[in-house]
């Protein structure tokens, strides 16, 4: 049984203090005489004191965060669904680690109900076509586009939407975790049908929202690009950032003793999920890029030769860490079970996701008529900050937990799962 320690809290509440120091940094008055436009600041050069330079400023970064650990949770409640539907047995030993990966699901959505409230409010100006000055054709900021697009892009409509999918995921998240609370002391049928159930309508309601939340949550910050394989993109992308965690959280669960149960057996098939998934991400970036690049439209190519002209090849670059390293590291079975290797992979896949998750929202995001967001310290104070607050609330929850789910009828099969060809 795991024990969250006071020095381990000691350590987290430290790294969010320090996160948040990074974030506001620029809002201390001695630091405010400091030129950060110098060279040896180079780090910094997005920061500006300037009011209309930094009125999106530590805000961006603190939605990507949001954003990118909110998604790890949903990808982990994913997982877990498919497990149930599918009526996996291998996986059941760590069902309890992959419900409290999910824990982070009511915080991260009401972090970014948060963040609209304030974008409608004008005190951010992450997504600008909030600006309703944009709809109206004698206004000096029309936009033609972006009123042709008024009947899904108002902010009423936007915000029922995003409530639908938040109210959706959190229900589906609570139900599962309360059936599998109870199953685990009935042991009855019956639960576990429930079970099997609302994981059945919690794929068909995400597989849906899924699709909108990544039109609506990223692609709106660009209203004059889109691509059909975007959510789809997107949801890949966090798929493998959950199993990812997963894998990390069950090999660390093991190290200190508190998962007896889990073996190199149940290794190996997350770290074909883990292989699987990466393809699959893969797969939606290839198609993506070559429809794009085949059909050459301005329209379209300005997504990605905006990226190039701010971060160099970074869109390439990132396929080293997302798709080269789990496919010639994961490709052996010998390697799927080889913990230094798979726990190595999984880092670099959630950093590798990051930078994608990175890639895809700050390009979208104007500081200024000149200025674009360089990544610097209000990011990295926006990584331990809310970084640290999943790990809190991760941990939180495991500490003194029964992580074995002995009610559920496939308990024995997990506890005595061997992978037969290895």
């Amino acid at each position: 049984m795991y024990q969250f320690s006071k020095k381990s809290k000691k350590i987290i509440f430290f790294l969010m203090t320090l996160g948040f120091f990074f974030i506001f940094f620029d809002k201390i008055p001695v630091l405010n005489r400091i030129n950060f436009n110098q060279k040896k600041y180079f780090f910094l050069k997005n920061v500006s004191h300037k009011k209309d330079e930094k009125k999106n400023q530590p805000w961006l970064g603190l939605y990507i965060a949001i954003f990118y650990f909110t998604t790890i949770s949903l990808g982990s409640l994913l997982f877990l669904g498919i497990q149930y539907v599918s009526k996996s047995g291998w996986s059941i030993i760590i069902h309890p680690l992959i419900e409290e990966l999910a824990s982070f699901i009511p915080y991260g959505c009401f972090f970014i109900l948060i963040f609209f409230l304030l974008n409608f409010m004008g005190i951010i100006h992450i997504f600008h076509w909030m600006d309703i000055n944009q709809f109206y054709s004698t206004s000096l900021k029309y936009d033609k586009v972006i009123s042709s697009k008024k009947a899904f892009l108002n902010i009423p409509f936007f915000l029922i939407r995003s409530l639908i999918y938040i109210i959706g995921w959190n229900f589906f998240y609570f139900k599962l975790k309360r059936t599998s609370h109870i199953l685990n002391f009935t042991s009855s049928l019956k639960d576990y049908k429930k079970l099997n159930f609302f994981s059945i309508m919690f794929i068909i309601f995400f597989s849906i929202t899924s699709i909108f939340m990544g039109w609506d949550w990223i692609m709106s910050l660009n209203p004059h690009w889109f691509s059909t394989l975007f959510s789809w993109y997107i949801l890949s992308s966090y798929m493998v950032t959950g199993i990812g965690s997963i894998t990390i959280l069950s090999i660390y669960l093991k190290k200190i003793g508190c998962l007896p149960l889990f073996n190199e057996n149940h290794l190996h098939d997350l770290s074909k999920y883990l292989f699987s998934s990466s393809l699959l991400w893969t797969y939606f970036w290839f198609s993506q890029f070559l429809l794009y690049w085949y059909g050459n439209i301005p329209e379209e190519v300005i997504h990605f030769l905006k990226r190039e002209e701010l971060y160099g090849n970074i869109h390439f670059w990132m396929i080293i860490l997302n798709f080269l390293v789990p496919f010639f590291c994961l490709m052996s079975s010998k390697n799927k079970i080889n913990t230094k290797i798979v726990l190595i992979v999984s880092s670099l896949l959630l950093v590798g996701h990051y930078i994608d998750i990175y890639n895809l929202i700050a390009p979208e995001i104007i500081l200024n008529k000149h200025l674009y967001p360089q990544f610097g310290l209000h990011e990295i104070g926006s990584l331990l900050l809310i970084g640290n607050i999943f790990i809190y609330i991760l941990f939180f929850n495991i500490n003194r937990k029964n992580l074995n789910f002995i009610g559920n009828p496939f308990f024995q099969e997990s506890k005595k799962y061997k992978y037969p060809y290895m």
